[in-house]
């Protein structure tokens, strides 16, 4: 399986198909990731290679030797994630005698990627990012990236992450009106996503059902001018590109904060039904997700949980006027908070659409996928 550099959403759902081939020939980098697509990506490579960590991994094209050419590397999350879930790695075969010689990657850059994974917040131009993986080494099974402190496997709270939202917004040389009472809602919104996904993606892990555990929280600034069309940044017919016309009537030009979240786990499906079957219809498993955004709903046994993570981010949404799309399990679905703005009768489970359809009736069915990929964007001026 041979992946581009210039995914877009439909390739990346026909991919599926080939998850069973022994190689994932991968780029050194993607170019021009659509919004949306990042946390797709890294969930695909999740669903790839948590059943067989054996998958062979090739950046076919990365000649580590080259100065620069594995830092750079493991700055992208996708490209992290893949060579993380993977226990064969390669780079760019090597030409001896007129015959090819597969070079072994992973174990040649292991120090790099200690050090990488030692970083508990990176930063990179209008990108924060933060990482966590469970494998090999104890220490890394509660990274300083989520947790208080070493050797705490307690969460830091949402002050932490208003702050990260706070330090990003200060390097960007553009003047914004978000309120200080909006960055700590949306503090808030992350933590409590962070919580779920933490929950979900070490439940495989620490049960004994996967040696591996990845989870991921990338913040960026995107900024859209007006000479940039919608469909350039959110895809040809894409949920995402119907949303950036919405917002983009009154002011052409948008500054958007993309929050995206990925974990291992099992999935909103699973970790919300316990009994669930294998011929539950995808307008049931819908249902489920729809009911994980109303108030009191989790996935975590009492006293743990207190449901209160996707309620609270279909309010904060609904005051920004943001947008929400989530892939997990067999389905894909959205909310258009511009568009589609929350109504008196959906205090409690939360409308939300196919991708695909854009309908709240008609759901597509996709391929069975691994844990969760989230993308919020959330407009900033």
């Amino acid at each position: 399986m041979r992946i581009v550099a210039n995914l877009t959403n439909d390739k990346l759902e026909q991919l599926y198909e080939k998850l069973d081939e022994e190689i994932i020939n991968l780029p050194q980098q993607f170019k021009n990731l659509r919004l949306g697509l990042l946390p797709k990506i890294c969930q695909l490579f999740i669903t790839a290679l948590k059943s067989n960590s054996n998958t062979k991994v090739k950046f076919y094209k990365l000649e580590s030797n080259k100065e620069h050419a594995v830092s750079e590397l493991l700055t992208h999350p996708e490209c992290l994630t893949a060579l993380l879930m993977s226990d064969s790695v390669y780079e760019k075969d090597r030409e001896l005698d007129e015959k090819k010689i597969e070079l072994e990657l992973k174990s040649k850059i292991n120090i790099d990627i200690q050090k990488r994974l030692n970083e508990s917040i990176f930063k990179r131009a209008y990108r924060v990012q933060l990482f966590a993986v469970d494998h090999s080494a104890k220490k890394y099974a509660f990274p300083s990236c989520f947790y208080l402190s070493e050797d705490s496997n307690l969460l830091k709270k949402s002050q932490f992450y208003t702050k990260l939202l706070t330090r990003l917004l200060d390097i960007i040389p553009y003047h914004f009106t978000i309120s200080e009472n909006h960055l700590n809602n949306l503090g808030q919104v992350i933590y409590e996503l962070i919580e779920n996904t933490e929950q979900h993606g070490k439940f495989d892990f620490n049960t004994g059902k996967a040696d591996k555990s990845v989870r991921g929280l990338i913040i960026d600034h995107n900024l859209i001018t007006k000479m940039q069309t919608s469909e350039s940044i959110g895809g040809e017919n894409s949920a995402i590109t119907s949303y950036l016309k919405a917002i983009r009537i009154a002011n052409p030009t948008v500054h958007l904060l993309e929050i995206s979240i990925f974990d291992s786990g099992q999935g909103v499906f699973k970790s919300l039904e316990a009994n669930n079957t294998t011929d539950i219809s995808l307008k049931d498993e819908v249902k489920v997700v729809e009911k994980s955004f109303a108030k009191g709903v989790t996935s975590k046994p009492n006293p743990h949980g207190y449901g209160r993570g996707l309620f609270n981010v279909r309010n904060v949404l609904d005051e920004r006027k943001g947008f929400i799309s989530l892939r997990t399990g067999r389905i894909g679905v959205y909310r258009d908070f511009c568009s589609n703005p929350l109504s008196e009768k959906e205090k409690e489970p939360l409308s939300l659409f196919d991708e695909i359809s854009k309908s709240t009736e008609n759901y597509t069915q996709l391929a069975q996928a691994e844990g969760l990929a989230c993308s919020i964007l959330v407009p900033i001026q």
